[in-house]
């Protein structure tokens, strides 16, 4: 696609344990932000795309599921609004947020929420350094 971009951002994460042998983490944080230095997301056209790294605050044991949503936009209104935000290659350490967009939308920043949730690295692995 187009205008895709790859960006390290930091969203601040809670982690709870709310079971034994459980794991929840949550973050909220901004996704993009292409109004600011005129940024394909803002003044591109056409297939577009942004790709965030996020790792985890914690490892999990095995890769957790992942709910995500969106919790912020600010987009152009003389345009219709067209994205997908969803979570991609997840792995026990981290996943990537794909956001996308098409046409003609423009999208000055997004900001998303997500929460994963999965099994807790055992602590006799942690005492042992995995």
């Amino acid at each position: 696609m187009d205008g895709t971009r790859h960006i390290a951002t930091h969203f601040h994460q809670q982690t709870t344990s709310p079971l034994v042998g459980m794991q929840i983490i949550t973050a909220t944080g901004e996704v993009f932000n292409h109004v600011d230095r005129n940024e394909p997301m803002w003044v591109g056209e056409g297939d577009r795309s942004v790709r965030v790294q996020v790792q985890f605050a914690a490892p999990f044991h095995r890769p957790p599921h992942i709910s995500i949503g969106l919790s912020g936009i600010d987009a152009s209104r003389a345009q219709n609004l067209r994205f997908n935000i969803m979570a991609e290659e997840i792995t026990r350490d981290g996943f990537v947020i794909s956001f996308v967009t098409w046409d003609d939308t423009k999208i000055a920043r997004a900001s998303a929420t997500w929460s994963a949730i999965g099994a807790a690295v055992p602590v006799s692995a942690l005492r042992r350094g995995g």
